[in-house]
């Protein structure tokens, strides 16, 4: 089981999104998330390889697209540098 910590950012995006509301979004954020802390060899948690090291997650409903950036430190620790809109959705 990994511990994971959100970046500032993150944790920013999130706490907007769940004040939002109604979207479900939230919950696939969430879902997305415990994947991680499962397992961050998962492969449903690295849909996308980027440079150094960092991991992404698509996370999507029927309106928004979203994106969770990770990385796994040493220590078993999953870190989320980047939480919001997909700037490579289409």
């Amino acid at each position: 089981m990994a511990d994971v910590r959100l970046s500032p950012q993150a944790i920013e995006a999130y706490a907007q999104l769940e004040k939002a509301g109604a979207t479900p979004l939230p919950d696939a954020v969430d879902d997305a998330l415990d994947i991680l802390e499962a397992d961050p060899g998962d492969s449903r948690g690295r849909r996308r390889s980027f440079t150094g090291g960092l991991w992404g997650i698509p996370v999507r409903d029927r309106d928004d697209d979203w994106l969770i950036i990770w990385e796994q430190d040493g220590a078993g620790i999953v870190r989320v540098r980047y939480l919001g809109a997909d700037p490579f959705a289409s």
